[in-house]
């Protein structure tokens, strides 16, 4: 609780945890039959409705601090790298893909919501797979990538 004295009013600062201990207070002190001005009742019910905002705007930022934590796990579920001996790595990624190859004999797999994020148009006839892995079969160099051997998507993790 927060206090301040201005010149015509004091200026009070509660949590909502001390706007329910006062409402406990007025409302046991009604009920021993002490007198309660006329306006107590709507002075409670605005405490109640800015309490319940505070409430509100402190959920809100729970569920989008927990929201962005689920999207981080939830992509981290996603992907899954491995390294064969000293000479390849395999990538694996879960989400949604289309074939953005030009010519119908090769396969160039892109995210679909990235590429619909960077706005570039895909081909007429193109291939779309969702919620398949996309695994990416990558040549090592001295502990850089250097060349993608072969990738495809799959429906399942094996």
């Amino acid at each position: 609780m927060k206090i301040s004295n201005t010149a015509s009013a004091v200026r009070v600062t509660l949590s909502p945890t001390e706007i329910s201990d006062l409402q406990f207070v007025i409302e046991a002190a009604e009920c021993a039959g002490h007198y309660m001005p006329a306006r107590v009742p709507s002075i409670i019910a605005a405490l109640t409705r800015s309490a319940d905002d505070v409430r509100m705007k402190q959920a809100m930022k729970r569920a989008e601090k927990d929201r962005v934590t689920r999207i981080e796990k939830d992509r981290r579920a996603r992907e899954r790298q491995f390294v064969i001996g000293d000479d390849y790595s395999v990538m694996a990624s879960r989400a949604d893909y289309a074939d953005a190859a030009r010519d119908p004999d090769m396969r160039q797999w892109v995210d679909l919501a990235f590429h619909e994020i960077m706005q570039r148009p895909l081909p007429d006839q193109c291939e779309i797979r969702r919620d398949v892995w996309l695994v990416r079969v990558v040549q090592l160099d001295g502990g850089t990538y250097s060349a993608a051997i072969g990738s495809d998507c799959t429906a399942t993790a094996s």
